[in-house]
């Protein structure tokens, strides 16, 4: 099982290696809708969007959750995406 961390950031992401290398999602066999879907999300990332001093924005953090959910459904068994930090609704890992 290959293991890719769940992480929004300028440019590149959300979903990276253990590497720290950006996981191009359509390489990966993801639908192109959603890789498009998952751009558009990423590319309104901002420091204020995550509650690292503020309580950060509610309604992009829910769709960063059901994203991340949808990615896992695509990715399916070979892979495990985890997170790094609270706001996504589950334990970090």
């Amino acid at each position: 099982m290959t293991v890719l961390e769940f992480w929004p950031d300028y440019g590149p992401g959300p979903v990276w290696t253990e590497e720290g290398v950006p996981v191009d999602l359509g390489r990966l066999g993801v639908h192109p809708d959603l890789v498009a879907e998952v751009a558009a999300w990423n590319s309104a990332y901002s420091e204020d969007k995550v509650p690292l001093d503020s309580v950060g924005d509610t309604a992009w953090l829910r769709e960063g959750k059901r994203l991340l959910g949808e990615i896992r459904s695509a990715l399916g068994a070979a892979y495990r995406v985890v997170v790094t930090e609270p706001w996504w609704g589950e334990e970090p890992t």
